[in-house]
C-alpha cells in the first residue's frame, strides 16, 4: 500500500463548502469566506436597524452586522432557540454573520457539477445548486448576499427581533456567557517573531508533561473561541477540523492518538440543563510543509526557554512509542519532547490507494 494521500489534507480548498440547514432544505457557503461558526449569543440591538438586520455583535473587539437569513429568503419567521448557529462570513469588504438553524457538514464541490439556478430568487443570492446524492445543495454567493445586506441599510426594518430570543432566566445567562466569549480575544497568542530556537511550549497530555519547540507553532488558541467541526468517517484520535483565518487545521487529539487512556467520562452530559456548554480545549496549531495540524491538549503550561545542556536524547522503544525522543530534566521537573519527526510520518495519517 502506497503512502501518497493525506487523510488530514484538504486537497481542494477552493472548492470546499460549509453547509448549513433552515427548515428542510440545506444551502452551502464557500468555506474559504467562513471565519468561524459559533453558538447563538446575545446581540446588541440598537434603536434603530435597517431590514433583514438583527442586530451588532463583537466579535474578537470588531462590531459586525448579524444578519437573520430566513428573512432574507423570504422564509416564515421562527423564534430563536439556544441550537441556533451564527456563521462568521468574511466578505469582499466587510465581516458579516448570519443565523441559521444548524450547521450539518463540509463537501467538496465538483466544479463541473455545478449547476446554475434557471431564473430569479432570494435576491438573486442562489445562482448555483449542486447534487449530493440524493440532496439538493443550494449554494450561496457571497457577493450577492453582502451586497443585499449592503441595500438593506436603506429599508426600514418591520421585524422586531427582540421579541425572537429566548427569555427565560437560563436562557438569558447562557447567551450572555456565549456573547462575552465571542467578544473576547483569544487569550494565548505567540508572537512567532520573537521565539527563539530554544524556546518551548510545555503542554500536558494525560498527566504527563511534554514540551514542543515553538518554531514548529503557528498560534495557541482555545475551544471556547474557534468551533471545532466534527468530520465524519474519520479515526477516533481525530476531532474534526478549525477554520483559522480562513486557513484549515485538522484538530488531532494527541491524548488518544499518543496512546494515553481518556479520563472517565461517565459524567460528561450529567446536569440539569441539556444546553451546558462543554468544557475549554487548548489547541496549538502547528504548520510544516506536510500537514496543517492543530493538537488538542489537556492544558497548556508555559513557553520557557531551555538550553539543550538540559537535553537527554533517549534511545528506548517504550518512550519511543510514546512519540517522546528526549527528556528535560529542569528543577526537578521531567518534561517529554515531543518527536514531531516520527508523529508527521506516522502511517495513521495517511491513507493509500490500492
Amino acid at each position: 500500500m502506497e503512502l501518497n494521500k493525506s487523510l488530514l489534507t484538504i486537497d481542494d480548498a477552493e472548492n470546499l463548502h460549509l453547509c448549513f440547514e433552515l427548515d428542510d432544505k440545506i444551502y452551502a457557503l464557500n468555506a474559504k469566506y467562513v471565519l468561524e461558526v459559533t453558538s447563538l449569543p446575545v446581540i446588541n440591538e440598537p434603536q434603530k436597524l435597517p431590514e433583514y438586520i438583527v442586530g451588532i455583535l463583537n466579535y474578537n473587539d470588531m462590531f459586525i452586522n448579524v444578519a437573520d437569513i430566513r428573512k432574507i429568503f423570504s422564509l416564515p419567521q421562527k423564534k430563536y432557540e439556544l441550537t441556533n448557529k451564527i456563521i462568521i462570513i468574511k466578505g469582499d469588504e466587510s465581516l458579516v454573520a448570519i443565523i441559521v438553524d444548524e450547521v450539518s457538514d463540509f463537501f467538496t464541490a465538483v466544479p463541473s457539477q455545478v449547476q446554475r439556478v434557471m431564473g430569479e430568487n432570494f435576491n438573486n443570492i442562489i445562482k448555483t445548486f449542486y447534487k449530493l446524492g440524493e440532496n439538493v445543495i443550494n449554494i450561496i454567493n457571497i457577493q450577492q448576499l453582502e451586497e443585499t445586506i449592503k441595500k438593506a441599510h436603506f429599508e426600514e426594518n418591520t421585524t422586531n427581533y427582540s421579541e425572537l430570543f429566548p427569555d427565560d432566566e437560563e436562557s438569558l445567562c447562557i447567551l450572555q456567557k456565549r456573547r462575552n466569549e465571542i467578544a473576547r480575544q483569544p487569550e494565548m497568542n505567540l508572537d512567532i517573531a520573537v521565539a527563539g530556537k530554544d524556546q518551548y511550549i510545555i503542554f500536558k497530555i494525560g498527566g504527563h508533561s511534554y514540551c514542543l519547540n515553538t518554531l514548529l507553532v503557528k498560534e495557541l488558541v482555545s475551544s471556547k473561541n474557534y468551533k471545532i467541526t466534527k468530520i465524519p468517517y474519520t479515526p477516533d484520535f481525530i476531532e474534526g477540523i478549525i477554520n483559522l483565518k480562513g486557513n484549515f487545521y485538522t484538530v488531532v487529539n494527541l491524548k488518544k492518538f499518543v496512546g494515553y487512556e481518556s479520563p472517565d467520562m461517565a459524567s460528561e452530559g450529567s446536569g440539569n440543563s441539556d444546553f451546558s456548554e462543554p468544557a475549554e480545549t487548548k489547541i496549538i496549531v502547528i504548520e510544516s510543509t506536510e500537514l496543517k495540524l492543530a493538537f488538542c491538549v489537556d492544558d497548556i503550561v508555559d513557553i520557557v526557554n531551555i538550553s539543550q545542556d538540559y537535553v537527554v536524547p533517549k534511545n528506548d522503544m517504550a518512550l519511543d512509542n510514546l512519540y517522546i525522543k528526549a527528556e528535560v530534566y529542569i528543577d526537578d521537573k521531567v518534561y517529554n519532547m515531543l518527536n514531531m519527526d516520527k508523529l508527521i510520518n506516522d502511517k495513521r495519517l495517511y491513507i493509500g490507494n490500492n
